[in-house]
């Protein structure tokens, strides 16, 4: 019984994926989600109490099918230069999907309307920053980096990453970026981090 009612969660989970991605958070209804899986809104509700907590279960399924992978490989004792290297490409690798980015367009709006924008970030960017945080305390205790705040850190990594590609693929400037054109991206980001980021001397 257990294993036919996760099978039937993680139905949900994905229809629900599904229906966020057509409509956005706020064009979402619990009876369509119900609709489309095959069965009442009573049995939709006796898995997720709410439209809220049914989004925030989708953002974990991605983020562990898509995200927890490249997190889990960051290694502090490997050659930092070509640890964060493969860590950006498969980082904007994820980030550049086209479901990901139509997903970060319908958060930017519902953001002002419910809580939705925060219960994204607490439960997808915010767990990233402190994984990658964790890795770089690591790296700086081996002494392969300054001695400095490591979530502030993490948060300036992910942001060199994200500078040439994150705003305009949102924004409709262009539609896709490919392994192609990530790796010089993800090089210049990793060289100016470890730039400011170098042992002090």
């Amino acid at each position: 019984m257990r294993c036919k009612s996760e099978t039937k969660r993680q139905t949900i989970i994905e229809v629900a994926r599904e229906v966020f991605e057509e409509h956005g958070f706020g064009g979402t209804s619990m009876s369509e989600i119900a609709a489309r899986v095959g069965g009442s809104k009573a049995t939709l509700y006796s898995y997720f109490a709410s439209k809220e907590e049914l989004f925030v279960a989708v953002v974990r399924s991605f983020a562990e099918t898509h995200l927890n992978e490249v997190f889990n490989a960051l290694d502090a004792t490997a050659d930092l230069t070509l640890g964060l290297c493969a860590f950006g490409e498969r980082f904007l690798s994820v980030i550049y999907r086209i479901d990901t980015v139509r997903a970060y367009r319908n958060l930017f709006v519902e953001a002002g309307n419910s809580p939705v924008g925060r219960m994204f970030y607490e439960r997808g960017p915010q767990e990233g920053l402190t994984e990658v945080a964790a890795f770089l305390r690591h790296a700086m205790a081996l002494g392969k980096l300054r001695e400095a705040d490591p979530m502030l850190a993490a948060q300036h990594f992910l942001a060199l990453l994200k500078a040439e590609g994150f705003e305009r693929i949102t924004l409709c400037v262009i539609e896709y970026l490919g392994p192609d054109e990530i790796a010089p991206m993800v090089a210049r980001a990793v060289d100016v981090f470890l730039r400011a980021y170098a042992p002090e001397t």
